[in-house]
C-alpha cells in the first residue's frame, strides 16, 4: 500500500508542477502574491518545515553525504514529489515497514 500510495502521490505532484510550468505565468509573482496573504505565508512555512523534516529524515536513512545532498536538491526543486518519490523507492527496496522508516531490515 504505500509501494503503490507514495507512488501515485509522486506521480501526481509531478504532473502538477509540469502542468503548473506549462502555463507560462511567472512562479516569482505568484509567489509574492500568495506570501501577502497570511495563510499563504502560513502555508510556505509549513511546507519548509515539512521539507526540512522530511529531507533531514532521508538524510538520517542515508547516512552518507553525496545521496543526502541529492535528495536535498531532488526535494528542494520538487518539493513533497521527491520527498514521495524517495518513500516510493525506499518502500520497493524494503522488506516491510521498519526497513522503509530505518534503511536496516528489522
Amino acid at each position: 500500500m504505500l509501494r503503490v500510495g507514495a507512488t501515485l502521490g509522486a506521480l501526481a505532484m509531478f504532473a502538477t508542477i509540469v502542468v503548473a510550468l506549462g502555463t507560462g505565468e511567472p512562479l516569482g509573482a505568484q509567489g509574492a502574491q500568495i506570501g501577502a496573504l497570511v495563510w499563504g505565508r502560513v502555508t510556505f512555512v509549513d511546507l519548509g518545515l515539512a521539507l526540512v523534516a522530511g529531507w533531514a529524515w532521508i538524510a538520517w536513512r542515508e547516512r552518507r553525504v553525496v545521496p543526502a545532498i541529492t535528495w536535498l536538491v531532488v526535494t528542494a526543486v520538487t518539493g513533497s514529489g521527491g520527498l514521495l518519490l524517495y518513500v516510493a523507492l525506499a518502500a520497493r527496496r524494503a522488506h516491510d515497514v521498519p526497513e522503509v522508516l530505518t534503511g536496516r531490515p528489522a
